[in-house]
This record gives C-alpha cells, structure tokens and sequence, in this order.
C-alpha cells in the first residue's frame, strides 16, 4: 500500500476526500479499493463511479448525491470513488463539489483544494519499452532539437495512428517518465491524453502537444 495511506491508517487521521494523482494504470484504483476496504468499508458502502463514455457526467453525480444522503448502512464508513475525476463535465464538476461541501465542514475554493492529493509513480520496472516503437521513441525524443514544421510532421503521423493513439501515448507518457526522466514532457503527455479522452479535437490536441514539447 502507499506509504501515506498506509500512515493514515495508522495514525487513524482519515481525511474527507482524496485526490489520487498519477499516470495511467491500475494501481490507484487498486489502492482506493484496498484503502476503503483497510477501513473497514464493504458492501453498499463501497460506491464506485467511472466515465459513461468520455466524461463522467451530472445525471451520475447525482446519483451520488442521492446515495450519500444518509450515509452508510453496513460499515462505519461511506466511500465513494470517482475514477477518471479529471473527466467531470463542467456540470458534473459543480454538483460534484456540492457533494463535497454537503461532507464537509466549510466550502472549499475548488474540488482538488479540498483533497488531500497522494501522488502516485509506477515502479520502474513495470514498464519496458516496446521495441515495436523504436522508431516512435527516437521522433518523440528528437522533437526538441527539431523546428515547428518537424513537429507538425511527427504531429500528422500520430494523427494517422488514430485507431491506437491513446495506446500510443501512454507509452509516451510512461517513455517521458521512465527512460527520459523528462517530467515536464510527463505532464504534458498526461494532458495531451486528458484532452484526447476528452474527445478534444485529435489534430489540434496532438499539435498543441507536438509544438509544446
């Protein structure tokens, strides 16, 4: 378990929300699960919630705030889980901090203000290269040398690869991270793959990227 979620239950200091922050992957839902579960949480009192389709959307959060209106009914606790939080329409964003204030002892400025972030990494070794890629890795690596025409051109290349782009940018991602070390590139490719799940428009999401690198 993560070592501040691990510290939260031994101190029993349990805050009213968590924002999980890291790449892509299983393990901050893993880590929800556990930690809810390490409280004590089960059955109905484990509500979990992710994107219907693109976003998470307002007719789901209400949802929530029916179903948290009088708390829990076989723990001592009642944990939600939002997976894909940063994928909240605007309306859904609102109402959600409604939820929030509803739990809470004061309002907050934002949803993320009022959330403890634990920040996540995957370990190293979980992510090799794909040596199918090779030849993506070293034009995503050479961008920086290279002027805006470069750019665009690597930019209508993955245009093309549209069936596979969000596989391809999560290797990127995990590229940036691990074999790079490069963590301004990291967080670009996490907002780039943020705007594309978005259903932002591809071509301008993955030049915007490509010109910012």
């Amino acid at each position: 378990m993560h070592r501040v979620l691990a510290g939260i239950l031994n101190n029993g200091n349990v805050s009213s929300a968590y924002l999980f922050v890291g790449p892509p992957g299983p393990l901050k839902g893993d880590e929800a699960r556990a930690f809810a579960e390490k409280m004590g949480c089960k059955g109905l009192d484990l509500i979990w919630t992710k994107p219907d389709g693109a976003t998470v959307k307002i007719d789901q959060v209400r949802e929530l705030q029916r179903a948290v209106r009088y708390g829990p009914s076989q723990s001592e606790r009642l944990v939600v889980v939002v997976e894909g939080a940063d994928l909240l329409t605007t309306e859904a964003a609102g109402s959600f901090l409604k939820v929030l204030v509803e739990r809470l002892d004061r309002l907050p400025a934002t949803i993320s203000s009022r959330c403890q972030q634990i920040l996540f990494g995957e370990a190293p070794q979980e992510w090799r290269p794909d040596p199918a890629l090779a030849e993506w890795y070293s034009g995503l690596k050479a961008l920086k040398g290279q002027g805006p025409l470069e750019r665009l051109a690597f930019s209508a290349r993955l245009e093309k690869e549209k069936e596979r782009i969000e596989e391809l940018l999560d290797s990127f991602l995990f590229f940036a991270r691990y074999e790079l070390k490069d963590l301004a590139l990291t967080r670009l490719m996490l907002e780039t793959i943020k705007n594309v799940k978005r259903k932002a428009n591809l071509k301008l999401a993955l030049d915007v990227a490509c010109l910012k690198i």
